[in-house]
């Protein structure tokens, strides 16, 4: 299974883009990875919300493939532990899903369209977290899920 992650805009700060890259590596050692990133919308500060989540929504949707399950996150998602969530990649794996994505939006989230053809929304915090920490913490903890599905020394 190919786990991919798509995400709106790109990484600018240079730290993180530094974490988030050494965690993708990681994740390689258990499982195919790919990292895309779609445009975000540039828009007039007074731009209806709806516009822009719907612009940057249709670049996600062209990303998705027939088969994919979808992952989306937002604040007001599921709520999981690091230990739920490892279990939920093994249950995915299981599956004979071939590719798992996950979906980060912008700061002006994601659009209901994506939320429709969303598996699940996940939380990783009820707090709201800039997308570019929400990916980094994101990779992290699906890279700690592999390593408490392995029982491995990381995860403890």
């Amino acid at each position: 299974m190919k786990i991919v992650f798509i995400s709106v805009g790109r990484m600018k700060n240079e730290g993180l883009r530094e974490a988030a890259s050494e965690y993708l590596k990681r994740i390689r050692r258990y499982a195919p990875v790919e990292a895309v990133e779609v445009k975000d919308e540039k828009a007039p500060a007074r731009a209806p919300r709806e516009d822009v989540a719907r612009g940057e929504g249709q670049r996600i949707m062209a990303k998705l493939m027939p088969g994919d399950h979808v992952v989306s996150l937002a604040d007001a998602g599921t709520n999981m532990t690091s230990a739920g969530l490892s279990g939920f990649l093994s249950g995915i794996m299981a599956s004979g899903k071939k590719r798992l994505v996950f979906i980060v939006g912008g700061s002006w989230g994601l659009h209901k369209d994506v939320y429709d053809r969303s598996d699940m929304v996940l939380s990783l915090s009820a707090m709201t977290l800039p997308h570019d920490l929400a990916r980094l913490v994101l990779y992290e903890q699906v890279y700690r899920g592999f390593t408490i599905m392995r029982n491995e020394p990381y995860s403890h």
